[in-house]
């Protein structure tokens, strides 16, 4: 596992300086943007802290080769999953699934970026399909902060199970087995060390 330190500049939108409060969780996303590399969507989140484009970052992103850079230090806060739009189901601000799993922390006023840790995948096509690369090495970044913050796999989620509103990451929204495959994927490294 290749992991680049590229951490952003602190600024109020994309990387607060705060500190994160506890790890509950990991939360996957993806970039959305298949034409753009690790580096180019990590230089994205630099050019919020102009405010312009609103508030947005994660942790780590990982590249379509597997490279993985990280954007923010875990024991910040970056901001992936904050949301003040309903989910469709509940009509609350997050999920029940986020609300029952992160308590204080899925809130109208503390959100679970408070709580989590963000990886960002950069697909390879705009149906969010990932590169083995990809997919092996976030695996291999997830077994590794699970193991250290006392987490098992199914601790790791999607935005779209958080927010409810958003298809984050896209193909894991719309098939939910690949992440479960994926949880799997990631216990099994934890078992191997």
């Amino acid at each position: 596992m290749q992991i680049i330190h590229d951490f952003l500049t602190i600024n109020e939108y994309s990387r607060p300086g705060k500190k994160i409060k506890e790890v509950l969780a990991v939360v996957l996303h993806w970039t959305a943007n298949p034409s753009a590399n690790a580096k180019e969507n990590r230089d994205f989140f630099e050019a919020r802290k102009t405010g312009n484009g609103g508030y947005g970052s994660a942790h780590y992103i990982v590249d379509q080769n597997g490279l993985i850079i990280a954007a923010v230090p875990e024991y910040e806060v970056a901001y992936h999953c904050g949301s003040d739009t309903p989910d469709p189901i509940s009509g609350k601000i997050y999920t029940d699934y986020a609300r029952a799993q992160f308590g204080k922390y899925a809130t109208p006023t503390n959100s679970p970026n408070n709580c989590t840790i963000g990886v960002e995948l950069c697909p390879l096509d705009n149906a969010g399909n990932f590169s083995t690369a990809t997919i092996n090495a976030a695996a291999e970044l997830c077994a590794d902060i699970c193991r250290r913050y006392g987490l098992t796999a199914y601790a790791i989620t999607t935005h779209h199970d958080v927010v409810g509103w958003k298809d984050c990451p896209k193909l894991f929204t719309e098939k939910p087995q690949l992440l479960t495959a994926f949880q799997f994927t990631v216990a099994d490294k934890m078992l191997r060390g």
